[in-house]
């Protein structure tokens, strides 16, 4: 299904230029001041270090924030100004217990509100983190209300932010919703504290157990912030490329905390240096291993999206493993790379296939058996 984004891309490229100017200004008075004084035979070494350094900070900005607009990671003043207090910002205070989440701005009739707030870590190598929420529309209305809920899991390296500011899933849901495709949910997107080859996923010791804190704690935490209907039949994990290989292997393995899964880009060998110091570590999360010798007490549908960049047999190898277990699956291949810019085009689909699966009706209401489907 086709979602209609607003294309605001002109902002991060009107960023971009600003940026630009900014650092052929910055070298351009550089050279000025240098030069004014050398003519009066005064000491300049240390004004050109430290006018260097603030240009060359100024130009990688600008190199950075051109590639992150041109991957779609940012593409508009919201996207920019998420990222840079995620990445020089303190996080929200944690809530106090009972104390629900409500967002800065209430929702109206037609859109929904993401913010973040600080769910605390009682695992083991994880510190709080950093947790982006999406409320549907009608949410500060209708208070007696309670929603399912998506926990999306971001990819190798990223932040919780990357759902809204690169894939805009809160336009995806909020069009979604309005256009009655699916009833109205929540999300909730951790920060999960990935290295740049990691996975979500329980480390062997001493490493992080950030499958357990997904599980444990950011689980809990929003059955106990949130208006959500509190059991699995309303939870639906996501994610991509190392959060589409980690929902897959959580999924699976947490079968009586959620109902479905969306796998996007996931891959056959994980990453994570940690996981290939052991033989035994690293076959417990390669998914076909995983596929393998699970026990599927309960149905689990699977959305699976490839993007033409990857090598698209890795994600229909684990489709066919699934398939040959009897769960019900829909993989669909995309044209585009291994980017934030196609996990937005997956998810529409992706996410009226999974609330189909597991039945999601109205907010609070019945959940049917659904009808399997698979291919």
């Amino acid at each position: 299904m086709h979602v209609a984004i607003l294309d605001r891309s002109w902002q991060g490229w009107t960023a971009v230029g600003v940026a630009a100017l900014l650092t052929v200004a910055c070298t351009v008075l550089l050279v000025v001041a240098v030069r004014r004084r050398r003519r009066h035979r005064h000491p300049a070494g240390l004004l050109a270090v430290t006018g260097g350094l603030l240009c060359l900070t100024l130009a990688a900005a600008t190199g950075l924030l051109g590639v992150g607009v041109a991957t779609g990671y940012v593409s508009d003043w919201r996207g920019i100004a998420t990222v840079g207090a995620t990445a020089v910002g303190d996080a929200p205070d944690a809530l106090a217990a009972g104390q629900p989440a409500d967002p800065p701005t209430p929702t109206t009739a037609t859109a929904g509100r993401t913010w973040d707030v600080t769910v605390p870590s009682h695992s083991r190598g994880v510190p709080d983190s950093d947790t982006y929420l999406y409320v549907p529309p009608g949410y500060s209305q209708d208070t007696g209300a309670r929603y399912p809920v998506l926990y999306m899991l971001h990819g190798s390296p990223g932040t919780g932010a990357d759902w809204f500011t690169a894939a805009h899933l809160d336009q995806v849901l909020d069009g979604l919703i309005d256009a009655g495709t699916i009833p109205p949910v929540v999300v909730v997107s951790p920060d999960l504290d990935l290295d740049a080859t990691d996975e979500p996923v329980d480390m062997p010791a001493p490493g992080a157990l950030r499958e357990t804190f997904l599980v444990s704690d950011v689980v809990p935490w929003a059955d106990t912030h949130l208006r959500t209907v509190p059991d699995q039949p309303h939870r639906v994990v996501g994610g991509i490329s190392a959060g589409g290989l980690g929902s897959l292997l959580v999924g699976l393995r947490h079968q009586s905390t959620f109902a479905g899964v969306v796998s996007l880009m996931p891959y056959l060998v994980p990453e994570a240096p940690a996981l290939h110091a052991s033989d035994s570590a690293l076959a417990a999360n390669e998914p076909l291993e995983v596929i393998g010798r699970t026990t599927y007490s309960e149905r689990l549908p699977v959305f699976i999206g490839i993007p033409s960049g990857d090598d698209v047999t890795e994600g229909h190898r684990i489709a066919d493993a699934l398939t040959q277990q009897g769960l019900p699956v829909q993989v669909r291949d995309y044209v585009g790379e291994h980017d934030w810019a196609t996990a937005q085009a997956m998810a529409p689909d992706a996410i009226t296939w999974i609330v189909d699966q597991v039945g999601w009706t109205a907010p609070g209401g019945s959940t049917p058996a659904p009808t399997a489907t698979a291919g």
